[in-house]
């Protein structure tokens, strides 16, 4: 390891000859990033590295360090690369120890993760066994989405943990939650997850879309849950009626982040911006984009495509490709001018470009 020189604190890593690297080149780079990031305590991903210290933190969040599991894991299939896929085992084994069986379903023991247990942690590691090689994964997964059902009252909301602690996050966690509920769909094909997904949407899109507007803070980070879920039962609804509910619930939050200058603002005030949230807009827009293809809205289709442009632009910007600590090449800091590296933050960025790529908007 070595620290770089003259690196100006504005997050300007790049020459001329790096801001040509295209999305499939700079996930390599990601890649690489991760393997520097698996830490010698714990042959898990390191939660947090300090490039101005040359340091990081081992362990720090385990809702993270599991869904983190599950970025690597696409980023893994996406380039056909089996390097990382000991730590992807290690850690799933790590916290598979800590599930607890309760009336027929699976739950992460609240004492062995030392937070509360909640839906969150349940989805993420559902998502992460769904690419693994773990024996016994099947199972153990099918215990996890039970634990979700569990936890949906009548309405189709959610109770966030599984224990007494009271809800908190319910304009993000039940978004993730979801989520994982119709890749176990698509995997197992029972139409209770699927059943469950169409009346958390319809509690959601009620709830938020005309009680509760999402704060304008908030608003990027929940359309981006909603919109993950939203594009998977877009496709496997069969009800028509709640499909166009679905295409104008997702429309209607990303027009908003639109008209409410979201993406103007990056370009024209780059430094005040934050990676994880522009990372967490392009994951979004890009499902919104999949449906807007799917519907042959060439006007939305042009003006989510302008938003991907202007979220790449700045993402390509801050990551790390020249300049830096060899650890930290290849990763995101949190911001132009904060170089610190958070595994749940490039984690964003890496779900952002695979889904840009896919989309065809970025080679």
């Amino acid at each position: 390891k070595h620290r770089a020189k003259g690196h100006d604190g504005r997050g300007l890593y790049m020459t001329g000859e790096a801001r040509m690297l295209g999305a499939r080149q700079r996930l390599e780079l990601i890649f690489d990033w991760y393997r520097g990031m698996v830490s010698g305590q714990t042959g898990r991903l390191a939660y947090l590295y300090w490039p101005d210290r040359d340091a990081e933190v081992s362990d720090g969040s385990p809702i993270r360090d599991i869904a983190s599991v599950w970025d690597v894991e696409l980023l893994s299939r996406f380039l056909g690369r089996r390097d990382l896929l000991p730590v992807v085992d290690r850690t799933l084994e790590h916290y598979c120890r800590f599930l607890t069986r309760h009336d027929g379903f699976l739950v992460l023991d609240d004492a062995r993760l030392g937070e509360p247990s909640g839906i969150a942690h349940s989805a993420f590691l559902l998502l992460s066994l769904l690419d693994s090689e773990l024996a016994g994964r099947k199972q153990l997964l099918l215990g996890l989405a039970e634990g979700i059902l569990h936890q949906q009252r009548q309405d189709g909301s959610f109770k966030v943990y599984f224990g007494d602690a009271p809800d908190e996050g319910l304009e993000f966690y039940p978004g993730e939650a979801l989520l994982a509920l119709l890749e176990a769909y698509q995997h197992a094909h029972d139409s209770r997850f699927l059943e469950a997904a169409e009346r958390g949407f319809t509690w959601h899109a009620l709830h938020y879309g005309q009680r509760h507007p999402v704060a304008p803070d908030l608003l990027v980070f929940f359309a981006n849950w909603q919109s993950q879920y939203c594009a998977l039962l877009f496709r496997h609804t069969a009800r028509r009626a709640l499909r166009d509910e679905v295409r104008g619930h997702v429309f209607a939050l990303h027009d908003r982040i639109i008209r409410q200058g979201f993406y103007a603002d990056i370009e024209r005030h780059p430094m005040g911006q934050s990676v994880v949230e522009v990372a967490c807009g392009l994951e979004g827009v890009n499902d919104a984009y999949t449906i807007a293809r799917e519907e042959q809205d060439t006007g939305r289709m042009g003006a989510y495509a302008e938003a991907v442009r202007v979220a790449l632009a700045y993402l390509f910007r801050v990551q790390c490709v020249e300049s830096g600590t060899e650890q930290e090449r290849g990763g995101f800091g949190m911001s132009l001018s904060d170089r610190t590296q958070r595994i749940d933050v490039t984690g964003h960025v890496v779900s952002g470009l695979l889904k840009t790529v896919r989309n065809g908007l970025a080679p």
